[in-house]
């Protein structure tokens, strides 16, 4: 009884899908292993942060006394000199916004002692906030560009700001204020380097001498030998008398 080859290769078919099928599974499968225990994390470092010039809290000091006094004075007078708001409502206010006031200019004086910093073997670390505390990490490998800023009453306080920009971002990922000048230009020079040292191509360290000591060793035996066996040659040929 003769069968039909069609019906012998149509199960082979079938298994060889079913094994390709199984081995693009495998392969699309991702071993998660075994899950962790909070213990078994990394351990969490305690980063020592700096804070900044303590100039920087006096000058937002200053400057938020002045914005607010100038606003009172600005209220005052518009509310004396307009016939259509009586005196007693202009006296009303100016409590309720000086205790606001007040209360704002306590919030940003806190808030600038907050700020803090740190360098560390890696990365810069920066840390702000007062109620929503936020810290930010700039690997020196993204590093890209160190920018230092300085205004009208910063200069009078010998204070500047120190902008970090990483790689393929146009706005400054570190916006440090309030340090001292020469020690931003040394921090700046200091985080540039890091930078450079950083982005710097891993050099392929050449192979140990001994890997190939046994080969050139050979190879200088086989010289050796040859050239005696050369010169013994020629030795002889010169001592055998011609006929």
């Amino acid at each position: 009884m003769n069968m039909d080859p069609t019906q012998k290769s149509q199960p082979l078919i079938a298994h060889a899908s079913d094994s390709t099928a199984e081995s693009a599974a495998e392969l699309n499968h991702y071993q998660h292993g075994h899950i962790l225990r909070p213990a078994q994390y990394i351990p969490l470092s305690r980063l020592a942060l700096q804070a900044v010039d303590a100039n920087y809290p006096k000058l937002l000091l200053i400057i938020s006394i002045t914005i607010a006094v100038l606003i009172t004075l600005g209220i005052t007078i518009f509310g004396l000199i307009n016939p259509d708001i009586p005196t007693s409502v202009t006296l009303s206010i100016l409590p309720g916004y000086a205790l606001l006031a007040v209360i704002i200019i306590k919030l940003i004086h806190m808030k600038a002692k907050r700020i803090a910093y740190g360098v560390f073997e890696h990365e810069l670390v920066f840390r702000e906030g007062l109620f929503w505390v936020s810290t930010t990490a700039l690997p020196y490998t993204r590093l890209q560009h160190v920018n230092l800023s300085q205004g009208p009453a910063e200069r009078k306080f010998n204070l500047v700001s120190l902008k970090c920009f990483s790689a393929g971002s146009g706005v400054a990922e570190i916006d440090l204020p309030g340090l001292n000048a020469e020690l931003a230009e040394h921090l700046r020079q200091h985080l540039l380097a890091k930078a450079a040292a950083s982005h710097q191509p891993i050099i392929e360290q050449p192979e140990n001498d001994s890997d190939s000591s046994p080969e050139n060793d050979t190879q200088t035996s086989a010289d050796v030998e040859h050239q005696l066996t050369t010169a013994k040659a020629e030795t002889s040929s010169e001592d055998t008398p011609h006929g």
